[in-house]
Order: structure tokens, then C-alpha cells, then sequence
């Protein structure tokens, strides 16, 4: 809970960046995370909120701009929350996520980094998201420019992204750069349908209203598009009218899907889809191997990025070969969700296990071996907690793996987990993290037995400080005892302060 403190106006340098995006500053002995900032910039701030150990500000004035500061592109940057980095270089974004990763895991979890590999940026900075989500609402959220100006909102029904803090405000989004152009053609169109029909947009306090999501997905490989409709009420009469308004004005829509979700709670991931017209899937490819993606399974946002992605986790595999041997005897695959990551390797391993918590993504990964004709002798797929599957008994019963790939969530790995790898000691370990902080934790648990040999950062998501990190862990020849402390006691992977002080030594 933020404390109370009396607002007031200061100029600081901005020194630094910090991992959830915002600019970092010192003043006196605070450290001061300053809203829409690029390290470099010296600027008159409005230091209006005390969170522990640190103070948050926002940009007055730029006095002194940074060689890092950019034009934004979106009209929207500043009040949407999706791009944080968007006034920034894109040069100085990947040198910022480099020094975010090293730090985070040297100065936090005090791992000790064998090689440390340049960033894989991308040539693509827009365009490359493969999903994006919009939300309806009957209350528009005003931006901070319009709170100043006074200005009311002429319109409340609005299509967008919820308000940065809030549930039940939305943005008006006329344009969004992550994705082709022609969604936001086709977002526009339905908001304007909506309007005309006088239909109702979703109340997020009283739970009424017909229209709340719009959801796209395209495969980069093939052009297709799909286009999914979530309703508020059951009524597919006004479904059918919608889309067969779009489908004589968007030829680009492959797939047109619904879903009537009436739950209190905005997830449908566990709800029955609809087809109205074309497929319920859209096939993408990943360097050789082609993939079916199902509207509601998950599957790498950034699929140009991804294929460079699983290219490092198949470079270290390739990299810890035994001598004279093409292929691995046994890998498992753990968070396997669709299997990706184990068959875009499958080339260099004998048997894969893919362990993966969600039953509908297993049937998934079985479908994708058989639409690569992989032979399916060479994979079991088990569905279940993970910290249960993985076991002495699994490992009698299947064999002991020669390397563990491993690309948990954004929580990292439960410890019991981590436990399990300790007693499994499989030679190698390649850890793909979507969060650096919970990985630098794991990394630490593991350290007793395991050394980090190299490390290569992955942006898979420009214009934010998001980026995901590979490890190659190598087993060592004895344990080694960390004196003094429980390893990854100290560490809190959610800690910003922390996070900031590492960058700032």
C-alpha cells in the first residue's frame, strides 16, 4: 500500500532503466521511477506517489532530451500501457533488455555466468505480434491529456485495451502498429457496425451486455486470419449479421469463430467455440516444422522471433552433443504446451517426453507430430501437474534424460520442480525464460549441482522491456555447498526496487 507523501516538482537525469519499463533516477537517497522516460533524459519530474522503498514520478518537461529518445509512432503511447519503450531507440531498447538480463542474474540471484551471448533482436519492430485482444466497454477511459483539458469523452461504447490499473475502462484504439494493418480496419469497422445497431458493449461492474471481446490470431507462414467473437448473451442471429458484414468487406478473414461466455470472469479459454465459416485452427511454421494453432491454445506471439528462439535451444543442444553421437538418446520437454519446442529439435534427439499441465495443448502437440509425419514412437506426451509426472518412477519406467529442456511461465519453476531436476541430474539443462528475475531465482536453487556455461537474450517483444533469456546449464562433477545461506532465499523475483538497484550498482 503506497504511503502518503507530499507531492513535489524536481529535475533529475534519468540513469537507467528499469524491468518493468519505467526510467530509474536517484534523488537524495530514493531511488525514483520516472513514467515515459529514456535513460539519458534530464528532466523537470512530478514526483507524486511513495511505493516502500522508492518514489514515482512523471515527466513535466524534458530539459535535456536523450540520444536514445524517439518519436513514438501510436497516437495512443503514453495513455495505452502495451508499449512502454515505443519513444525509445531501437538500438538502445536491446542494449538496455542485455544489461536487464546480466544484471538481473549476476547482481540478484548472484549466478555466475559462464559466456554471455549478444541479444537476438528483430528486423521487424511491427507487425509481428500474431494475436492481439480487444476488449468492448460502456465506459471509455479519458486520458490524462484530456483529465487536464477538462474534456469529456463523446462517445463511452469504445473497442480497445483496458486502462493500465483498471478492469472495467477501456481505450479507444483507432490504430494498432503490433499487428497487419488490415485489423485495425476490421476493429474499426465492427465498433462502428456496433454503434449503428445500437448494440450493448459489456458493463464489467454489472455484468451485462452483449459484445466483449475481439480477438485476432494470423499465421505469418500462410496470411490466414482468424477472427473470434466473444458475447455476453447467447444470440447468434446478431453474430451471423456481423460477420456476414465483414465478409463482404474483408476477404483477408480465413476463420470466423464466437463464443458465449456468460461467467463473471472474462477467461474462455475453457468455454465451447463456434465456427461459423472456415477452419477452427490456422497452421504456422517455425523454421521446417509446421504447427496447428487452435483459437484458444497457446502459442509463441512472435512467431519470426520464436523460430530464432528454439534456433538458440537446438544451437546448445547441437553445442552439448556426446563425442561421435548425431542425436541425444532421451530429452524431456518440460512445459511442453503444443510441443513446439520438441519437435522443432526432434531432428537431434532419439526420444522426447513432453510433460505439459493443460490436457487440450497435449492433444495438440499429438496432432502437430502427426501433421510433420514425425514418427510418433519417438514422443510421449503426459498431461498432469508437473511436480507430480516428474519422477523416479517416470525416470525407471522411460529412461533417465541425457538433457531437460525446460520454458516454465512467467512464475518460473515450483520448487518441488527444481527438486526433482536435482534428483534427476540429467547432464544438461536449457532453461528458456520468459522472465529473468524468476529464472535468475531457479538458476540460484539449481546451483548446487549445476553451472550456467551460456546465456543468450531473445527480444521477442519490441517497444517493451520484456525479453526472454536461454541457459545452458551444465552439471557438475561434485556439489557444491553455498556457504552460509539456503540458495534463493534472498532473491524476490517481483521486487522492482531490487531489480533497480542491480542496474544501479
Amino acid at each position: 500500500m503506497a504511503r502518503r507523501l507530499n507531492p513535489f516538482r524536481t529535475e533529475v537525469e534519468l540513469i537507467d532503466a528499469a524491468s518493468d519499463g519505467r526510467a530509474v533516477a536517484r534523488h537524495q537517497d530514493w531511488v525514483v521511477f520516472v513514467e515515459h522516460g529514456v535513460p539519458g533524459d534530464v528532466a523537470e519530474v512530478y514526483v507524486y506517489r511513495k511505493q516502500k522503498k522508492n518514489l514515482v514520478a512523471r515527466i513535466d518537461r524534458i530539459v535535456t532530451p536523450s540520444p536514445d529518445r524517439a518519436e513514438p509512432r501510436c497516437a495512443h503511447f503514453g495513455s495505452c500501457g502495451g508499449c512502454k519503450w515505443q519513444n525509445m531507440t531501437y538500438d538502445a531498447q536491446l542494449r538496455f533488455k542485455q544489461k536487464q538480463v546480466v544484471n538481473i542474474l549476476t547482481r540478484i540471484g548472484k549466478v555466475e555466468l559462464g559466456e554471455i551471448e549478444p541479444i537476438l533482436g528483430t528486423e521487424s519492430a511491427y507487425g509481428y505480434r500474431n494475436k492481439l485482444e480487444f476488449s468492448f466497454s460502456n465506459k471509455a477511459w479519458r486520458t490524462r491529456e484530456q483529465m487536464r483539458h477538462d474534456q469529456e469523452v463523446d462517445e463511452q461504447r469504445v473497442l480497445g485495451f483496458y486502462a493500465p490499473g483498471f478492469y472495467d475502462k477501456v481505450l479507444d484504439i483507432d490504430a494498432c502498429h503490433l499487428m497487419d494493418p488490415v485489423v485495425n480496419d476490421i476493429r474499426n469497422a465492427v465498433r462502428a457496425f456496433a454503434r449503428a445497431e445500437d448494440w450493448t458493449f459489456y458493463d464489467n461492474r454489472a455484468h451485462t451486455g452483449f459484445l466483449r471481446n475481439l480477438v485476432f490470431r494470423s499465421s505469418a507462414a500462410t496470411g490466414e486470419l482468424m477472427l473470434m467473437l466473444i458475447v455476453g448473451e447467447d444470440d447468434p442471429e446478431k453474430v451471423e449479421q456481423l460477420f456476414a458484414h465483414l465478409e463482404a468487406r474483408f476477404p483477408a478473414i480465413t476463420s470466423y469463430l464466437w463464443i458465449h461466455n456468460e461467467k463473471l470472469n472474462s477467461t474462455y479459454t475453457d468455454l465451447p467455440v463456434r465456427t461459423w465459416k472456415g477452419t477452427p485452427y490456422y497452421t504456422e511454421q517455425l523454421g521446417d516444422f509446421r504447427y496447428r494453432v487452435r483459437p484458444v491454445s497457446f502459442f509463441q506471439t512472435n512467431p519470426r522471433q520464436a523460430a530464432r528462439l528454439y534456433g538458440v535451444v537446438k544451437d546448445y543442444l547441437q553445442a552439448v552433443l556426446p563425442e561421435g553421437k548425431s542425436r541425444h538418446g532421451l530429452v524431456y520437454d518440460l512445459y511442453a504446451g503444443t510441443g513446439s519446442i520438441g519437435i522443432f529439435v526432434s531432428d537431434l534427439v532419439e526420444r522426447i517426453i513432453g510433460i505439459e499441465y493443460v490436457a487440450a495443448a497435449v492433444e495438440d502437440a499429438w496432432e502437430n507430430v502427426r501433421l510433420n509425419e514425425l514418427d510418433e514412437n519417438r514422443f510421449r506426451f503426459l498431461a498432469g501437474d508437473l511436480k507430480d509426472l516428474l519422477s523416479e518412477e517416470l525416470a525407471q519406467t522411460e529412461g533417465y534424460p541425457d538433457v531437460v529442456i525446460t520454458d516454465p511461465p512467467r512464475q518460473g519453476m515450483d520448487a518441488k520442480v527444481v527438486d526433482r531436476l536435482l534428483a534427476l541430474k540429467p547432464a544438461h539443462i536449457i532453461y528458456v525464460s520468459c522472465k529473468p528475475a524468476t529464472q535468475a531465482r531457479d538458476l540460484d536453487l539449481l546451483s548446487s549441482w549445476y553451472e550456467v556455461v551460456r546465456i543468450r537474450p531473445v527480444d521477442m517483444f519490441p517497444h517493451t522491456a520484456h525479453v526472454e533469456n536461454v541457459a545452458l546449464l551444465r552439471r557438475r562433477a561434485q556439489q557444491r555447498i553455498k556457504p552460509g545461506s539456503q540458495s534463493g532465499e534472498a532473491i524476490n523475483p517481483d521486487s522492482s526496487h531490487d531489480a533497480a538497484q542491480a542496474s544501479l550498482g
